[in-house]
């Protein structure tokens, strides 16, 4: 095999195994699908903007686990826009784990959450 076919078969490898690692680390390959009740088990919106001003502590803590990460009142129900949720949005895969945790150790918001990935 000529040194040069050998050369460019492992660049293409070694392109192919960091465009994979990126893709892992950022969570392309994972398969996580956030999900929230179905519409019609949602709260009000009102209930989860009042939900929302009341854990303040919690929305700031959240935040701080990254630069991108917002906290706000989201309402996904396309057809029922009086019906919301808390939504939080990031960017990576380390950002939704360092959500998850933090919201594992807390009593939560009292209404649903729904991650979603930027």
């Amino acid at each position: 095999m000529k040194s040069s076919l050998k050369i460019t078969i492992s660049v293409i490898i070694g392109l192919v195994l960091i465009l994979g690692g990126f893709g892992l680390l950022n969570g392309f390959f994972s398969g996580e699908k956030d999900a929230h009740p179905p519409c019609e088990q949602l709260p009000k919106k009102e209930k989860a903007i009042e939900a929302l001003n009341s854990h303040q502590t919690l929305v700031e803590e959240i935040k701080a686990l990254g630069d991108g990460i917002e906290v706000e009142v989201g309402t996904p129900c396309s057809d029922d826009k009086d019906r919301g949720l808390v939504m939080i949005i990031y960017d990576s895969k380390s950002e939704r784990d360092a959500i998850s945790t933090l919201l594992g150790n807390r009593e939560g918001f009292g209404v649903p959450i729904h991650l979603v990935k930027r």
